[in-house]
């Protein structure tokens, strides 16, 4: 083979090489502003669903999607989702919550609804762990305990109340309203119409005082027991109601 043809195949095999190395590096480009024009359409679309996990007594759940929704700022790879949680948890009635995202549109929500256990200085309501929150008009069950005490009083109060019911449960007691005073006496106000005043002390002690005595109260007469003051080292004070509910 003469050396003009071999130089012609070199000059062949530079020429392939170049245009293959250009093809790669096109296709490259190619795909590349692909993958970003997919990933732009994918930044741009919204979330189109929402789930909302939980269990609730007083929250609407439509309510609250719809809520989520009209909030929803950004796309799937933008959506903030500790700002969310935080709109989300300023519902009173939202005790925590948390989001997960799932591709390419959706996001699950799991919320958490306040347990309520009572009814706070007649216009808040408590939780179970002490912690106060509006009902933001939303109606609770009648039959909730109404607590009463000292701003910033309200898991002592709730703690007293819990002892306490404990001990009432045994003997078939239910306490309807419990108050701490500002000098930290405690008053108590049964379901059965019995006013039982602690003071300051010992309530347990009282409680368990009152408990103890008052299969021999009940058996007074034709009179029911009306107040009880239990502010003694021993013994107790007690009035009476007759059957037309005049006290003596």
């Amino acid at each position: 083979m003469s050396s003009e043809a071999v130089q012609k195949i070199k000059q062949s095999s530079f020429i392939v090489g170049i245009v293959f190395f250009l093809t790669v590096i096109l296709l490259l480009i190619w795909g590349y502003n692909g993958l970003l024009n997919w990933a732009q359409d994918k930044n741009d679309a919204p979330i189109n669903e929402v789930v909302i996990h939980g269990d609730f007594i007083y929250i609407d759940r439509d309510e609250l999607t719809s809520g989520i929704q009209q909030k929803l700022d950004g796309s799937f790879f933008t959506l903030d989702v500790d700002w969310l949680r935080g709109q989300i948890e300023e519902n009173p009635w939202v005790y925590a919550a948390s989001i997960r995202k799932e591709w390419p549109q959706k996001i699950h929500v799991f919320v958490v609804e306040q347990d309520v256990f009572g009814v706070w200085n007649n216009d808040l309501l408590l939780n179970k762990f002490g912690d106060v929150f509006y009902a933001d008009g939303v109606a609770v069950d009648e039959s909730l305990p109404r607590l009463f005490g000292p701003e910033g009083n309200e898991k002592d109060v709730l703690k007293g109340y819990v002892k306490m019911q404990h001990l009432l449960d045994l003997h078939k007691f239910k306490i309807k309203e419990a108050v701490l005073s500002e000098r930290y006496a405690w008053q108590l106000w049964l379901e059965v119409g019995i006013h039982l005043n602690l003071g300051r002390s010992d309530k347990m002690k009282r409680v368990q005082r009152f408990v103890d005595l008052y299969p021999i109260l009940s058996e007074y007469g034709d009179k029911d027991i009306a107040r009880v003051d239990l502010r003694y080292d021993i013994g107790l004070a007690v009035a009476w109601r007759d059957k037309h509910n005049n006290e003596s």
